[in-house]
């Protein structure tokens, strides 16, 4: 009975089945994004949903779709929901204060778990640092003394994504499409042609210009979202980097010297090197000072990155050419097919001190990884497999050869910075064959 009622309810979908097929099969996306700091810059605010094609946890970024393109934007900018229907009650939950930001009018006001003075404290704000409202809450009231004090409790969220509740009488609240209080720029500094250039143009860490001047661009370590970010319109400039953000909320910048600059309220500094190259000084939360260096490039990230997708795409697909088959009487039976997917019988001999136990036969195979010029006259590049049922990449060194395939296992210990250095002592070599050949001999 209950196998007859499920037919019969799916049967009354008819006319709707290609239609919710259609739909199912050109999602691709893992959820849709609410905006919970505004990208005025891209025309976006508080609120505004997006969707979120790619999480990247290596990264901590989501990528999603502006204006019809893709752009990088940090886990903490983007509350992420897994269906639509819980983004629009999300932004509708943001929509009172979608525009109003605060900036803290007392060094170390503090954040705190609940709506509460008595609630712990998960964060202290400096003197002038922005937050972003996003609702405002019932809690208790707050006294000064005997004489309660005027002001709501908020939930607020830090140019970092820290989150906590903070009353309001030590706030001074502002619309973000009015201009924010800040203290403005000398007519000199508005003439100063070297600001000028720092303010109109795009800053990426230095290693940047150093991957695409050597041609070993690390796809993992190259976004659009790293760098230093100025920030002028709204007084808080940024340092994105892989493994770390800081940010520096300032009132103006004060020239020092002939070619430094202080972002005034905050530990942070520039010096102009020239016109493309840049050195940032600051304080990290240790205390300790710091100095990353950023340059300017002729191309965005974006277009860097998708050439080399481009460059490597077609070189794999001339190595590892879907349909090929190559056999070994030792290392088994290793085939190629469409999207650069491979299947691997046969390698018992491999496992598990090569390929880890428990990997299966079948997975991705990529170019990731660069050789070091001293290996250049014996193997043409790597080619990294990723076994399904593994966790780890397994990297081997390549040569094609008149009688097929040469493969030399690689430790990812002698990798640095995507790159293979050198051999190992006792190399383990795999020749492959085309199916049907004699097998090359050593």
């Amino acid at each position: 009975m209950q196998v007859h009622s499920i037919w019969r309810r799916f049967c009354a979908l008819g006319p709707l089945v290609p239609f919710l097929l259609l739909l199912f099969s050109c999602t691709n996306t893992v959820g849709y994004g609410v905006l919970q700091w505004s990208l005025p810059d891209l025309g976006l605010s508080t609120g505004d949903i997006l969707p979120v094609y790619v999480r990247s946890n290596v990264s901590r970024v989501y990528i999603v779709e502006i204006q019809k393109k893709k752009v990088e934007l940090p886990f903490w900018q983007l509350k992420l929901c897994r269906t639509k229907k819980e983004a629009l009650q999300y932004a509708e939950r943001l929509r009172e204060y979608r525009y109003s930001y605060a900036a803290s009018v007392l060094d170390g006001l503090p954040l705190r778990e609940g709506p509460e003075n008595t609630a712990p404290q998960v964060y202290r704000l400096r003197e002038g640092q922005a937050v972003k409202l996003l609702w405002k809450g019932t809690g208790k009231a707050v006294y000064r003394g005997e004489n309660r004090l005027e002001g709501d409790w908020f939930k607020v969220m830090t140019e970092d994504g820290t989150t906590g509740w903070c009353f309001s009488h030590g706030l001074s609240l502002f619309d973000e499409r009015e201009s924010r209080p800040t203290v403005r720029e000398t007519d000199d500094l508005a003439r100063d042609r070297d600001l000028q250039h720092v303010l109109n143009s795009a800053w990426y860490p230095e290693y940047y210009r150093t991957m695409v001047e050597q041609r070993r661009i690390d796809l993992e370590k190259m976004a659009s979202g790293w760098g230093l970010f100025v920030g002028e319109k709204k007084g808080l400039a940024r340092i994105e980097l892989p493994d770390a953000h800081y940010a520096f909320p300032y009132s103006r910048l004060v020239k020092t010297g002939s070619n430094g600059y202080l972002f005034d309220g905050s530990s942070l500094s520039i010096y102009v090197r020239d016109a493309h190259t840049l050195a940032a000084q600051f304080t990290d939360e240790a205390g300790r000072l710091r100095i990353e260096r950023f340059v300017t490039l002729e191309k965005t990230p974006e277009e860097i990155i998708a050439e080399e997708q481009l460059r490597r795409s077609a070189l794999l697909e001339h190595v590892c050419t879907p349909g090929l088959r190559l056999h070994s009487e030792i290392y088994g039976t290793l085939s190629f097919t469409e999207r650069n997917v491979f299947t691997w019988t046969g390698a018992r001999a491999l496992s598990p001190a090569l390929i880890p136990a428990g990997a299966g036969s079948t997975g991705r195979v990529a170019l990731r990884c660069f050789i070091d010029q001293s290996l250049k006259s014996e193997y043409e590049g790597v080619l990294s497999f990723d076994f399904d049922s593994a966790q780890e990449w397994v990297h081997f060194l390549y040569l094609r050869t008149p009688g097929g395939l040469k493969l030399e296992h690689i430790d990812s210990t002698h990798l640095k910075d995507a790159t293979v250095l050198r051999r190992s002592v006792s190399p383990v070599v795999l020749y492959f064959a085309p199916e049907g050949h004699a097998e090359p001999q050593p």
